[in-house]
């Protein structure tokens, strides 16, 4: 009887452990900065992949989605597997916490090298960068700006929309092309100064910039590529400006946390997003250029080919050790 007991007891502690571990394996939760209409689809097709998964998400600005995250690990308690953004705020958080799981994709011969991250925890899923927006209704395209610095001339006053960089974490590679990169005699912080001159609306994510332009409210907007991209599919009363300084990017990351119960799920996501479907996904629905070298040339939402425009990368550790110091300086610019 004892005997019998034991065995039984032993099945059931065994059934268990295999229920945990099939809860655990069908399960995944993925936090990102991307607008839910440009997520949407990559979901989709993972799931459609992967219907054994249970997909959980969140989306949030960038900088409230690193508070989000800053804030679960430091209580103990972090809920995502899987987070998408720009590296800035990744770098921040893996300083802090140690909070990232090194992981090599099924792809990464094929990835650029110079987007690796060394320490083999930032999966590069897409470059972003800056446009210049404009609503088709209000302005014509002999009229429209060409440059970042025409926006400074007096016919945009109170036209001109941008990213609030106390909200937005991606608006910080324009502000670090505008105040480092550029001639500082021209641009620099003056730039900003001479804008606020201009009465710019400061909005506090990108989605609201592609929503006033295209309702004209404002006539132009300083856009990532990734929501005018998705203003252009929708249809929206909008067209896109190449700015003839360069468009400033930032690579966008994907990371796994370290301890993560989904460790197998976070991996077959991110070498999904790897794959050629992923990266095509990637494109034609966050607007990101594709971070695989075997890849043809890229058409942009507007039928702009890669091939001619220039992108311009980025400082991030500047865009990461002044965030602080931009914060307090564009309140001192808005007084």
């Amino acid at each position: 009887m004892k005997k019998l007991c034991l065995l039984l007891s032993l099945c059931l502690m065994l059934s268990c452990v295999f229920v945990t571990a099939n809860a655990e394996s069908s399960a995944l939760t993925i936090y990102y900065g991307a607008t839910l209409e440009q997520m949407t689809p990559v979901l989709d097709a993972f799931s459609a992949l992967h219907p054994e998964i249970e997909i959980k998400s969140y989306r949030a600005a960038n900088e409230e989605l690193s508070a989000t995250m800053e804030m679960e690990l430091r209580s103990g308690n972090p809920q995502f597997d899987v987070a998408i953004q720009g590296n800035g705020p990744i770098i921040s958080l893996q300083s802090k916490h140690d909070c990232f799981a090194p992981f090599t994709p099924e792809a990464s011969d094929a990835i650029a090298s110079s987007l690796l991250d060394p320490n083999g925890v930032m999966m590069p899923v897409g470059t972003g960068f800056y446009v210049i927006i404009y609503n088709t209704n209000q302005v014509t395209a002999e009229d429209a700006p060409t440059s970042f610095k025409d926006l400074l001339d007096p016919k945009w006053d109170s036209k001109v929309v941008m990213a609030d960089p106390t909200s937005s974490s991606s608006v910080y590679t324009f502000i670090w092309m505008i105040t480092q990169h550029l001639d500082e005699a021209e641009y620099g912080w003056s730039y900003f100064d001479k804008l606020q001159a201009q009465n710019v609306n400061y909005v506090a994510s990108h989605g609201t910039i592609g929503e006033l332009v295209s309702m004209g409210e404002r006539s132009v907007g300083v856009q990532v590529m990734a929501t005018a991209g998705t203003s252009l599919r929708r249809g929206d009363p909008i067209a896109i400006v190449y700015p003839e300084e360069g468009m400033p990017s930032e690579v966008n990351v994907g990371v796994i946390r370290k301890d993560s119960p989904n460790q197998a799920n976070a991996e077959l996501f991110m070498n999904f997003l790897m794959s050629d479907e992923g990266q095509k996904l990637v494109a034609e629905n966050l607007g990101w250029i594709p971070v695989r070298t075997d890849m043809p040339d890229y058409a942009l939402a507007d039928g702009t080919l890669l091939s001619d425009i220039q992108l311009i990368p980025r400082d991030v550790e500047w865009v990461t050790d002044h965030k602080t110091e931009v914060q307090e300086k564009f309140i001192e610019i808005m007084g």
